[in-house]
């Protein structure tokens, strides 16, 4: 059981790690994609601005360095059971971020809607996932029954 498990753990969270790095292998498409769908609150300009000035990037660019970032790094620490209740909260949170801002179906309609309604569907899915590693934290399936249990 403890080999199947860890090779779950692994495939589970392949969707992350791919997902970032391909957001951190295209800047400019993933900081295209912020751009479109997501505006900064008027209240944070100020500080976006300094942070651009400093930096030397746009925010969509830093958007997509942070988000790529957390999604692999989460996702390898998930993978070998590092920061396993940590991990799982901050993907929760970021894919309850990616079905708000980045599949917004009930705004569309026909095929194009069908489609980012399997997305959002998938990341919900996903949530679910996250939520077992969150009660799990680092035990195994195994070291959570007691004596007598069936």
């Amino acid at each position: 059981m403890p080999v199947i498990f860890a090779i779950g753990r692994f495939v589970f969270v392949l969707f992350f790690i791919f997902s970032g790095l391909q957001r951190l292998m295209s800047i400019t498409a993933s900081a295209d994609f912020f751009s479109q769908k997501f505006v900064l609150p008027a209240a944070l300009a100020g500080i976006a601005a300094q942070l651009e000035s400093f930096v030397g990037l746009s925010t969509p660019q830093m958007l997509a360095l942070f988000s790529g970032a957390i999604e692999l790094a989460a996702g390898l620490l998930l993978a070998f059971n590092v920061g396993t209740r940590a991990m799982a909260i901050i993907l929760i949170i970021f894919s309850v971020l990616a079905v708000y801002y980045g599949n917004d179906f009930w705004h569309m309609t026909g095929a194009a809607r069908d489609e980012t309604l399997v997305q959002a569907v998938l990341h919900i899915s996903l949530i679910g996932g996250l939520l077992v590693f969150a009660a799990l934290g680092s035990l195994r399936p195994g070291e959570l029954e007691r004596p007598g249990d069936v």
